[in-house]
C-alpha cells in the first residue's frame, strides 16, 4: 500500500471507521488508564520494578503464590542461557527445566549492598534439592530500564560474587533489560561486559512468569496488583521531560498483543498515512521527521520480511543463512577475507549511505539517537580495523536499504553474489 495515494474521500471514511471500531474503543480505554506506578510517577524508575520483582519473587510475601515466580524464572533463564555461561553439571540443569526439584529457604532483596561495588538490582538465594542432592544458589540480576551499564559493573559483581561462593553454591548472573524480543534473539551476546551474565528482556518477564501466574488460582489482590504491572509495562512513556520520549514499551501482555494486532490488520492503511504525515510536515523537526520515516520505510517493506541470505564469493559460499542484520557485517568479513578491502574499497565502504547512514562507524562518531536506535553493535567489540582503526558494522536493515546495498556491491564485485533464500 502506497500511503501517499489515499483520496481524501478514503482518509474521511478510514477516520470514520476507525471513531465506530470496538477494538479501538477498547484500546483507548486500556491506554488512557493509568497504572498506579505511572500516577506515582515511578513506571520507567529501576527502583521500582526492583521492587516489584523482589515481592514477586519471594515466597513468603502476600501474593501466595510461594516459589512458582522462582521456578518461572529458573526455568526461563535456564532455557535462555547457553550452557558455558552456567557451568553446571548437566543433571543440575536437566533437574531446572523439566521442575524436578524442591526450593528452601528462599530469600530475596532489592538494591542490596555489595560493598564498595554499589547496590545490586536484585539478589535471589536459596537451596535447590533435586536428585537426592542439595545446591546451594544464588541469582544475581543487574536491571537496566533507562540506562546502559556504566563502570564495569556486571563484572565487578562477577569477581565479587564469585569471591563468597564455597564448593557447594552456584551463582547465576542474570543481565535484565527491555530490549525487544526480536533484537534479543539477533544478539550473538549479552550487552553486557560481563559475559557470564545471560541477558533476558520484560517480555519474557511478562510471557514466561506474570502470565502465567494470572493463570493460576490466585487472590484477586494479588490479581490486581499483576494486571497493574503489566499494565505499566506496556504503556508507552512518551512525557517531554522522560528519557523514554521516543515511546518505549517495555512488555505487553497478550490481550495487549491481541487487541494490537487486531487494531494494526484493520487499520494499517490509516496508520501508514498518519505517518507518511509525519514525514512531510514542515512543523516536525528534522530529527522526528527522520525517525517517523525510518519507521514508515520498515513498516512498508520489512516487518513482514524476515529473509535469511546466503553470501558467495566466486560461486563459494561464504556466509550461509544469515539474518538481514548481518548483511553488511558478513559482506565486510568476506571482502577482507579476500583480501579486496584497500584504499579504494575502504573508501567505497566508507562512504557508503545505502543503508540511510554510514555503513562503517567509529564507536566515538556513534550519536546517542544511533545507540538507542540500535542501528550499530557498539556493546561489541569492533568488527572491522582498517589502518588500525576501528570500526561498527550498520546493523538497521529493512527490504529497501538492503537491495539496494546488495546491488551496489555485486555492481563493484563481480565475484560477490547474495542468495535471498526467504
Amino acid at each position: 500500500m502506497n500511503s501517499e495515494s489515499l483520496e481524501i474521500s478514503e482518509i474521511r471514511e478510514l477516520i470514520k471507521r476507525f471513531n465506530n471500531d470496538a477494538i479501538v474503543a477498547e484500546l483507548s480505554t486500556y491506554y488512557s488508564t493509568k497504572s498506579f506506578s505511572e500516577i506515582l510517577g515511578v513506571s520507567r524508575k529501576e527502583a521500582a520494578h526492583n521492587n516489584f520483582l523482589s515481592w514477586i519473587f519471594n515466597p513468603n510475601e502476600s501474593h501466595q503464590i510461594g516459589d512458582f515466580a522462582v521456578r518461572k524464572l529458573l526455568n526461563l533463564i535456564f532455557h535462555q542461557s547457553k550452557r558455558d555461561q552456567l557451568n553446571l553439571a548437566s543433571n543440575f540443569i536437566d533437574s531446572i527445566i523439566v521442575e524436578d526439584y524442591e526450593l528452601k529457604e528462599i530469600e530475596t532483596f532489592a538494591e542490596k549492598s555489595v560493598g564498595k561495588y554499589g547496590r545490586l538490582d536484585i539478589l535471589i538465594q536459596g537451596e535447590v534439592n533435586y536428585s537426592d542432592q542439595n545446591q546451594s544458589f544464588k541469582v544475581i540480576i543487574e536491571n537496566k530500564v533507562g540506562s546502559v551499564e556504566h563502570s564495569d559493573q556486571t563484572n565487578k559483581y562477577f569477581n565479587y560474587f564469585e569471591g563468597l561462593k564455597d564448593s557447594n553454591c552456584t551463582n547465576i548472573y542474570v543481565f535484565l533489560t527491555p530490549i525487544s524480543s526480536l533484537d534479543l534473539i539477533e544478539l550473538d551476546e549479552p550487552e553486557c561486559t560481563c559475559k557470564s551474565f545471560i541477558q533476558i528482556n520484560y517480555q519474557l518477564i511478562a510471557d514466561s512468569i506474570l502470565e502465567p501466574i494470572l493463570n493460576t488460582n490466585i487472590s484477586g489482590t494479588t490479581r490486581y496488583i499483576v494486571r497493574d504491572y503489566l499494565n505499566s509495562l506496556s504503556q508507552p512513556s512518551i512525557n517531554e521531560d522522560d528519557e523514554y520520549k521516543q515511546g518505549l514499551i517495555m512488555a505487553l501482555g497478550n490481550k495487549e498483543r491481541e487487541l494490537l494486532s487486531k487494531f494494526w490488520d484493520k487499520n494499517e492503511k490509516l496508520i501508514l498515512a498518519s505517518l507518511y504525515a509525519m514525514t512531510t510536515d514542515p512543523k516536525v523537526e528534522p530529527e522526528v521527521r527522520e525517525q517517523f520515516k525510518s519507521t514508515l520505510d520498515q513498516l512498508q517493506g520489512s516487518t513482514r520480511d524476515r529473509s535469511l541470505y546466503n553470501i558467495y564469493y566466486d560461486e563459494r559460499l561464504i556466509h550461509k543463512e544469515i539474518k538481514k542484520s548481518d548483511i553488511g557485517r558478513c559482506t565486510v568479513d568476506t571482502l577482507e577475507k579476500f583480501n579486496l578491502i584497500n584504499h579504494e574499497t575502504f573508501q567505497l565502504l566508507k562512504n557508503d549511505r545505502t543503508s540511510s547512514f554510514d555503513l562503517l562507524k567509529q564507536k566515538n562518531e556513534v550519536t546517542e539517537n544511533e545507540e538507542k536506535y540500535r542501528k550499530y553493535r557498539i556493546n561489541h567489540k569492533p568488527e572491522f580495523i582498517y589502518n588500525d582503526t576501528e570500526y561498527y558494522i550498520a546493523r538497521n536493515w529493512g527490504k529497501d536499504n538492503t537491495e539496494r546495498f546488495t546491488n551496489k556491491m555485486t555492481g563493484h564485485f563481480p565475484k560477490l553474489q547474495f542468495e535471498n533464500i526467504k
